[in-house]
């Protein structure tokens, strides 16, 4: 809200956070279902759409900064425009491809090599933080400017903690996350925190 984030609770914080306390973000369910997947009023049931707490997302969510970049106004992340620069690869690959993104030897669309030097592979959460949980294929925002973003898995650099020759995936067409072994080949999307 102007000059503040509303808790569940109706109040308004007007601090960046509450010591202690690391604000979350709403899901992006605006509606209701029942065991039958039928649409039903949200009051009094309990369900997300009918709380939607969490921290509003602001409007617009995502700015397109004209460097081949994205910033999530929710998150303060910037992160590639062009979801799928990189194809498929393996966990080490995918940490090879974000290191030759810092390197300047990797152009992507709208992307110009060398801009930035500190793109790294997003945790679970940070990709985590993209998905609205309202939609599907893609699970993310209506509206959003990212260009070849696929419905389909991404590569965090977050490893599974046992067993750990796997690491954690985000799926973009409805927002699972699971774990992998590290030599599966998926997507790998970068991130970087905004300046």
């Amino acid at each position: 809200t102007q000059g503040g984030f509303r808790v569940p609770d109706g109040s308004v914080q007007t601090s960046a956070a509450v010591a202690g306390r690391a604000p979350v973000a709403d899901s992006g369910q605006k509606g209701c279902w029942d065991t039958d997947g039928q649409a039903i009023s949200c009051a009094n049931t309990g369900h997300d759409g009918e709380s939607q707490a969490g921290v509003d997302w602001p409007a617009p969510r995502f700015s397109v900064n004209g460097d081949g970049t994205v910033t999530d106004n929710l998150t303060g992340l910037d992160w590639l425009q062009d979801a799928d620069c990189f194809g498929v690869q393996t966990w080490d690959s995918a940490l090879d491809e974000v290191a030759s993104l810092n390197n300047g030897q990797r152009t992507c669309t709208n992307y110009t090599a060398g801009t930035h030097d500190d793109w790294r592979l997003s945790n679970v959460r940070e990709i985590l933080s993209l998905v609205d949980y309202g939609e599907f294929l893609p699970a993310i925002a209506i509206g959003h400017p990212f260009v070849n973003l696929q419905t389909n898995w991404y590569w965090t650099s977050t490893t599974g903690a046992d067993p750990t020759h796997q690491a954690w995936l985000v799926n973009m067409a409805n927002g699972d996350a699971l774990r992998r072994d590290k030599t599966t080949e998926r997507l790998v999307w970068p991130v970087r925190d905004s300046e």
